[in-house]
C-alpha cells in the first residue's frame, strides 16, 4: 500500500513512485570484494577519526558505484548530528546540477555526541547510496522513500554485511517469524531481564563498559521509556488513518532523565507493567487492526505486525547489551 503522501503528488510522480516501489532488490556483482572496505569503515568509526571514517566511507561508496557501474559520489562525513523539535539529521545526499553527488553523514549523536553505532553508520551510508542509485542507476526521475527503497537498501545491506553463525538476528530476519512467536517473546522478556540483573550492586548496574557505551541501568531504563513509545504508536496506528511518527532520541533521554541515577528494581518493575499493557492490548486485536499501520521515520510503513516484530528484535538485542554491559563488554 502506497503511503500517504502518495496522493498529493502529481500523475507523473505517482508513475514513478509505483516503479520504485515495485523495485524490492538491487544486486551487487561482486559483494564479498566489497566486505573488506565495509570492515575498513566499522574499524575507521571505532578510532574515531573523523577524516578515515571519511576516507573508509568514500572508497567503500566508490567500490559500490563502480561494482554496478554508475557514478561516483563524493562522501563527506561531519562530527555531531544537526538537531532539531524533529529530532535528528542522520544523512543528506544532494546532487546539484552540474555538480558532483554528494552524501554527506555525521558520525556523532546530537545530545551525547557519542560515536553512532556501525550498524546505523552503514544504514545511513546506503540509505543515501540509495538515493543516487535512483537517479543514476534506475533513471528514477525522482527518489521516493517508498516501500521498495526501504527493500533495496536492505538487501545491499545484506549482501555487504552477511550474517554470522553466532550473530544476533537480523530485524528481517525475525520479521519473518509468525506473531505468535513474536508475543511469545515479548512476555519472556522481563523473567530474563530479571534473571541477569539478580544480586547485581548498583556500582556494577551503573558502570559504562567505556565512554561510548550504555551501563546496564541505562539498557533497563531504555527498555522502559520505549515500551512506552510502542503503545503511543499502537494507539496512533488504531485511533487515525496512517499515522506519521516522530523519531525518538534515546541519548537524550538518558541525558535529560537521569538514567544513571533511576532505582534498577523499580525501573523493571514499571517495565514489567508496561509490557503487561501491551500485551493485553496486542492480544485483543482483530485481524483488521493487525493490518493497520503507519509511517515510520527510519523503516518506511509498518503495520501493527511489524511492530510487534521490531519489538521482539528490539528486546533480543538490548537484553543482549545490558548482558555485555554487566560483564563490562561493549
Amino acid at each position: 500500500m502506497p503511503y500517504r503522501y502518495f496522493a498529493r503528488l502529481s500523475r507523473s510522480q505517482q508513475t514513478t513512485y509505483l516503479k520504485s516501489d515495485g523495485i524490492a532488490q538491487l544486486r551487487l556483482r561482486h559483494p564479498a570484494e566489497l566486505r573488506p572496505l565495509v570492515a575498513a569503515v566499522e574499524a575507521a568509526l571505532a578510532s574515531e577519526s573523523r577524516a578515515q571514517t571519511q576516507a573508509a566511507g568514500e572508497r567503500l561508496i566508490r567500490g559500490l558505484t563502480d561494482d554496478v557501474g554508475v557514478q561516483a559520489v563524493r562522501v563527506e562525513v561531519l562530527a555531531a548530528r544537526p538537531h532539531a523539535r524533529w529530532g535528528e539529521l542522520h544523512g543528506l545526499y544532494e546532487a546539484p546540477r552540474g555538480g558532483r553527488p554528494k552524501i554527506t553523514l555525521w558520525m556523532r549523536t546530537a545530545k551525547q555526541r557519542r560515536v553512532v553505532a556501525f550498524r546505523t553508520f552503514l544504514r545511513t551510508l546506503l540509505h543515501e547510496v540509495g538515493h543516487h542509485l535512483d537517479y543514476t542507476l534506475l533513471n528514477l526521475p525522482d527518489s521516493f522513500h517508498t516501500e521498495g527503497f526501504y527493500k533495496r537498501e536492505s538487501s545491499l545491506f545484506h549482501q555487504l554485511v552477511p550474517p554470522k553463525g553466532d550473530a544476533m538476528p537480523t530485524m528481517e530476519e525475525v520479521a519473518k517469524q509468525p506473531t505468535e512467536q513474536h508475543l511469545a517473546r515479548l512476555e519472556r522478556i522481563a523473567d530474563d531481564l530479571a534473571a541477569a540483573l539478580r544480586g547485581q550492586s548498583d556500582a556494577v548496574l551503573s558502570k559504562r563498559p567505556d565512554a561510548k557505551n550504555w551501563a546496564a541501568k541505562e539498557v533497563l531504563c531504555h527498555l522502559r521509556d520505549t515500551e512506552e513509545s510502542f503503545q503511543g504508536r499502537f494507539q496512533q496506528i488504531l485511533g487515525m488513518e496512517e499515522p506519521k511518527f516522530f523519531p525518538i532520541d534515546p541519548d537524550r533521554w538518558a541525558d535529560e532523565r537521569q538514567y544513571l541515577r533511576a532505582d534498577a528494581e523499580h525501573a523493571l518493575r514499571a517495565f514489567r507493567r508496561r509490557r503487561e499493557e501491551s500485551l493485553a492490548l496486542l492480544r485483543g486485536l482483530t485481524p483488521q487492526q493487525w493490518q493497520r499501520g503507519g509511517v515510520h521515520p527510519v523503516r518506511g510503513r509498518m503495520i501493527a505486525k511489524d511492530f510487534v516484530a521490531l519489538m521482539a528484535w528490539h528486546d533480543d538485542n538490548h537484553l543482549d547489551q545490558l548482558k555485555r554491559a554487566l560483564a563490562g563488554q561493549p
